[in-house]
Formats: structure tokens, C-alpha cells, sequence
């Protein structure tokens, strides 16, 4: 298993490298100001989760958790992260690709964190990160509705 400490870190690694992600689709996708807002939007509340799981980390003293999966995991899950960037950034996607990602990614990060991260011996603690997960949620939702938009303009939507 891994150490509670280190998931913590990998955990903020992975909202980070989200932000980092999410902050160069803003700037790709500039002349669409709505979705340029929307990314931004989207990064900055990521940077918010990574800040929360770094506080995590410093307090993690005083929290009794469980880690319920191996670290080797945890950095796989990282570095898919990492190499879709990579891959973006040497072949931008379109609009829509891009949305279609970041909703798998919302979601999948969302389960990742909810169902294999720690289990919480305190109640405040585990409440604290279920509302972060929800968020990725409502990011989810948020880039659904954008797709949607995208792919069925107004009035093509049945």
C-alpha cells in the first residue's frame, strides 16, 4: 500500500497538471470566449483542489485514513495525465475533442478520488473531500453542457 502522505502529493499532482491542462485550452481556445472562461473557470478550481490536498498533506497527522490502493497505481494514473498533455500539446485538439476529454478526465478523476483514494476515520475530513469531488462533477456538467451546445446548435437537439 501506499504511503497516506504520498497519495496526497500524487493527488495534488494531479489537480495541478488538470489546471495546467485546462489553463492552455483557455489560451487555445481564446476566440471562443465562452469557452475560454469556462476553461479558466475550470484550472483555477482544479488549482483550488490541488491547494486542498496540499493542506490535507500538512494536516495529515491528524488524520486517520487508509490508502486503498498501491502507489505504483496512483503514479500510472498521474502519468496518463501527463502523456494525454503531452499529446495535445503536439497535435491540438479540436474544441470538441478537447471538451470530450475533459469530461472523461472530470469523471474518471472524480471516481478515482471517491472510490480508491483513503478511507476517512473523521467525518469532517471525508466530507471535505467529497465536496471536492463533486466539483469535478459539476466540471463535468459544465463541459457536458458546452459539448452539447457545440455538437447540437440551438434548435438541432432532440
Amino acid at each position: 500500500m501506499v504511503n497516506c502522505l504520498t497519495l496526497l502529493r500524487i493527488c495534488a499532482e494531479m489537480e495541478r497538471e488538470n489546471a495546467d491542462l485546462y489553463h492552455w485550452f483557455s489560451q487555445l481556445f481564446h476566440k471562443n470566449r465562452r469557452a475560454a472562461l469556462l476553461w479558466k473557470k475550470t484550472a483555477l478550481e482544479e488549482e483550488n483542489h490541488e491547494s486542498q490536498f496540499i493542506l490535507a498533506e500538512k494536516l495529515a497527522d491528524g488524520m486517520l485514513t487508509v490508502p486503498l490502493l498501491e502507489e505504483e497505481t496512483a503514479r500510472e494514473e498521474l502519468e496518463k495525465l501527463r502523456l494525454l498533455r503531452r499529446e495535445f500539446e503536439a497535435d491540438p485538439p479540436s474544441l470538441a475533442r478537447a471538451l470530450e476529454a475533459a469530461i472523461i478526465l472530470e469523471e474518471n478523476l472524480a471516481k478515482f478520488h471517491l472510490e480508491k483514494l483513503l478511507l476517512y476515520s473523521n467525518e469532517d475530513h471525508r466530507k471535505m473531500f467529497l465536496a471536492m469531488m463533486d466539483h469535478d462533477f459539476d466540471h463535468a456538467q459544465a463541459l457536458r453542457s458546452l459539448y452539447a451546445e457545440l455538437i447540437f446548435p440551438a434548435g438541432d437537439a432532440e
